[in-house]
């Protein structure tokens, strides 16, 4: 799968995000956003995908035959996705009533 990793309008956030196991490390992490008419695109600097050099966006938030996913490029030695994830069970009609 070819990625075209030219952004034109990126929005810049710098985060501090938390360690999930330990809560006390806390890690600066700074995203570029792009939104491209396809994806929302999800950059963070210092992490690419194979066969571009710099910084790429391993995350794209789409939509495929109608249904919202999420694509994640986890390995940069490997041209393809490692995970595709359908978002349809996330959807809030997709909650069941829990009994009381």
């Amino acid at each position: 799968m070819a990625r075209n990793c030219y952004c034109k309008a990126k929005t810049v956030a710098k985060v501090v995000l938390r360690e999930v196991l330990e809560g006390s490390s806390r890690v600066a992490v700074t995203v570029a956003t792009e939104q491209d008419g396809l994806a929302l695109i999800l950059e963070p600097k210092g992490y690419g995908v194979y066969g571009v050099d710099g910084d790429c966006a391993p995350v794209l938030l789409e939509v495929c035959c109608g249904k919202l996913r999420l694509v994640v490029w986890a390995d940069i030695n490997d041209e393809n996705p490692t995970h595709i994830i359908p978002l349809d069970g996330a959807k809030l009609s997709s909650r069941k009533v829990q009994p009381e």
